[in-house]
């Protein structure tokens, strides 16, 4: 049991060995994209929620 444990973690290390990790720069960018794509999303749907809204009041 312990051998297999040890094993497991030989291989994470190995595999972590071989990743490539993004550069800072390209990491910022990739985060600033989720934000802003989050952002316009959250905004789009806010604005249809306020609409179907003003629209179900003017129905009802």
């Amino acid at each position: 049991m312990l051998a297999k444990i040890r094993n497991y973690f030989r291989e994470v290390t190995t595999e972590l060995k071989q990743t490539t990790w993004p550069s800072k720069k390209n990491t910022q960018n990739m985060t600033l994209l989720v934000v802003l794509v989050a952002a316009l999303l959250s905004a789009y749907l806010g604005g249809i929620d306020f609409l179907l809204q003003k629209i179900m009041g003017i129905l009802i």
